[in-house]
């Protein structure tokens, strides 16, 4: 019984180590894949902070072009009631 255990255990550590190393293999290839995966995110991500900053900044031409031409109707609607008088 205890010669069937000690060949148990030899076999267990060949496998193990032969499985050590496919899975350390396995495990970098992973960790490559998952870098590789952040910097597309991250490259998605700096893209996407762009297209927002250039909204923002056409959103505030457009306002600032609605600003200005509310106060020249105002400033319209002034001289047009002073000359009324």
């Amino acid at each position: 019984m205890e010669a069937a255990v000690a060949d148990r255990g030899a076999e267990m550590t060949e496998w193990n180590d032969g499985r050590l190393d496919d899975l350390s293999k396995r495990v970098d290839k992973g960790f490559k894949d998952v870098n590789q995966r952040i910097d597309r995110v991250d490259d998605n991500l700096r893209y996407l902070g762009e297209r927002f900053d250039t909204m923002q900044r056409t959103l505030m031409q457009i306002g600032g072009g609605i600003l200005v031409a509310l106060i020249g109707l105002i400033a319209t609607l002034i001289g047009l009631v002073a000359t009324q008088v």
